[in-house]
Protein backbone atom coordinates (compact mmCIF):
# COMPACT_ATOMS: atom_id res chain seq x y z
CA UNK A 1 0.00 0.00 0.00
CA UNK A 2 1.11 3.43 -1.06
CA UNK A 3 2.96 5.24 2.14
CA UNK A 4 2.94 9.31 0.90
CA UNK A 5 5.50 11.65 2.04
CA UNK A 6 4.52 14.95 1.22
CA UNK A 7 7.64 17.17 -0.47
CA UNK A 8 4.77 19.71 -1.35
CA UNK A 9 1.23 20.59 -2.35
CA UNK A 10 1.72 19.41 -5.75
CA UNK A 11 4.33 16.49 -5.65
CA UNK A 12 4.16 13.71 -3.57
CA UNK A 13 6.55 10.85 -2.49
CA UNK A 14 4.81 7.22 -2.39
CA UNK A 15 6.50 3.81 -1.71
CA UNK A 16 5.13 0.76 -3.12
CA UNK A 17 5.66 -2.56 -2.48
CA UNK A 18 6.34 -5.50 -5.39
CA UNK A 19 3.28 -6.56 -7.01
CA UNK A 20 0.89 -3.50 -5.54
CA UNK A 21 -1.29 -1.76 -7.92
CA UNK A 22 -0.59 2.01 -8.34
CA UNK A 23 -3.27 2.77 -10.78
CA UNK A 24 -5.55 1.01 -12.82
CA UNK A 25 -7.15 1.13 -16.28
CA UNK A 26 -9.87 3.59 -16.65
CA UNK A 27 -9.17 5.84 -13.21
CA UNK A 28 -9.95 9.10 -13.66
CA UNK A 29 -6.71 10.92 -12.46
CA UNK A 30 -5.01 14.05 -13.30
CA UNK A 31 -1.05 12.98 -11.83
CA UNK A 32 1.94 11.29 -13.30
CA UNK A 33 4.94 9.66 -11.91
CA UNK A 34 8.56 10.07 -11.92
CA UNK A 35 10.47 6.69 -10.40
CA UNK A 36 12.50 7.76 -8.27
CA UNK A 37 13.68 3.95 -7.18
CA UNK A 38 12.42 0.66 -8.36
CA UNK A 39 10.40 -0.95 -11.61
CA UNK A 40 6.75 -0.29 -12.60
CA UNK A 41 5.16 -2.94 -15.55
CA UNK A 42 2.62 -0.96 -17.26
CA UNK A 43 -0.29 -2.80 -19.19
CA UNK A 44 -3.52 -3.54 -20.10
CA UNK A 45 -5.90 -6.40 -20.93
CA UNK A 46 -7.36 -7.57 -24.08
CA UNK A 47 -10.98 -8.69 -24.58
CA UNK A 48 -11.21 -11.87 -22.97
CA UNK A 49 -8.98 -10.23 -19.78
CA UNK A 50 -5.65 -11.99 -20.98
CA UNK A 51 -3.11 -9.22 -19.37
CA UNK A 52 -0.92 -7.37 -22.05
CA UNK A 53 2.48 -6.18 -20.74
CA UNK A 54 3.51 -2.89 -22.13
CA UNK A 55 6.60 -2.09 -21.23
CA UNK A 56 8.66 -1.82 -17.91
CA UNK A 57 9.59 1.73 -16.08
CA UNK A 58 12.69 2.20 -14.04
CA UNK A 59 14.46 4.54 -12.51
CA UNK A 60 14.42 7.81 -13.46
CA UNK A 61 12.12 7.45 -16.28
CA UNK A 62 8.14 8.14 -16.14
CA UNK A 63 4.71 7.24 -16.90
CA UNK A 64 1.17 8.18 -15.93
CA UNK A 65 1.52 11.25 -18.35
CA UNK A 66 -1.29 10.70 -20.89
CA UNK A 67 -3.89 11.09 -18.35
CA UNK A 68 -2.54 14.14 -16.96
CA UNK A 69 -2.15 15.31 -20.54
CA UNK A 70 -5.38 14.41 -22.41
CA UNK A 71 -7.61 14.88 -19.38
CA UNK A 72 -9.05 11.22 -20.14
CA UNK A 73 -9.48 7.83 -18.24
CA UNK A 74 -6.05 5.96 -17.63
CA UNK A 75 -5.34 3.97 -20.87
CA UNK A 76 -3.42 1.15 -19.18
CA UNK A 77 -2.78 -0.15 -15.50
CA UNK A 78 0.65 0.55 -13.53
CA UNK A 79 2.08 -2.43 -10.94
CA UNK A 80 4.89 -2.49 -9.18
CA UNK A 81 7.52 -5.03 -10.28
CA UNK A 82 9.91 -4.48 -6.98
CA UNK A 83 10.07 -2.16 -4.02
CA UNK A 84 9.13 1.24 -5.73
CA UNK A 85 9.47 4.94 -4.49
CA UNK A 86 7.35 7.46 -6.96
CA UNK A 87 7.30 10.90 -7.26
CA UNK A 88 3.36 11.66 -7.81
CA UNK A 89 3.30 14.67 -9.40
CA UNK A 90 -0.08 17.08 -10.11
CA UNK A 91 -1.32 18.88 -12.48
CA UNK A 92 -0.07 21.77 -10.53
CA UNK A 93 2.80 20.47 -10.58
CA UNK A 94 3.16 19.15 -13.61
CA UNK A 95 3.08 23.58 -15.00
CA UNK A 96 5.50 24.22 -12.27
CA UNK A 97 8.01 21.60 -13.68
CA UNK A 98 7.54 22.81 -17.14
CA UNK A 99 7.39 26.57 -16.41
CA UNK A 100 10.96 25.99 -14.19
CA UNK A 101 12.64 23.33 -15.88
CA UNK A 102 12.35 23.98 -20.19
CA UNK A 103 15.11 21.34 -20.30
CA UNK A 104 13.32 18.66 -18.51
CA UNK A 105 10.07 19.33 -19.88
CA UNK A 106 11.64 18.73 -23.64
CA UNK A 107 13.88 15.64 -22.27
CA UNK A 108 10.35 14.13 -21.18
CA UNK A 109 8.37 15.16 -24.36
CA UNK A 110 11.28 13.14 -26.16
CA UNK A 111 10.83 10.35 -24.02
CA UNK A 112 7.47 10.21 -24.71
CA UNK A 113 8.36 9.61 -28.63
CA UNK A 114 10.93 7.13 -27.45
CA UNK A 115 8.35 5.13 -25.56
CA UNK A 116 5.46 5.76 -28.08
CA UNK A 117 7.65 4.04 -30.82
CA UNK A 118 8.82 1.26 -28.39
CA UNK A 119 4.96 0.29 -27.26
CA UNK A 120 3.99 0.51 -31.15
CA UNK A 121 6.58 -2.14 -32.41
CA UNK A 122 5.56 -4.05 -29.29
CA UNK A 123 2.05 -4.28 -29.88
CA UNK A 124 3.19 -5.15 -33.33
CA UNK A 125 5.30 -8.19 -32.92
CA UNK A 126 2.31 -9.07 -30.64
CA UNK A 127 0.89 -12.38 -31.40
CA UNK A 128 -2.59 -11.04 -30.62
CA UNK A 129 -1.74 -8.47 -33.84
CA UNK A 130 -0.70 -10.67 -36.47
CA UNK A 131 -3.07 -11.81 -39.07
CA UNK A 132 -4.65 -15.21 -38.97
CA UNK A 133 -3.71 -17.23 -42.01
Amino acid sequence: MSKPFETSAAIVRETYSPNDYIFFEGDIESHFYIIESGKVQIFTKNKIGKRIDILTVEEGESFGEFALLDNKPRSASAQAVSDVTLIKVSAQGYLELVKDLPVWASCMMKSFVVRLKKMTENMKSSDQFLANK
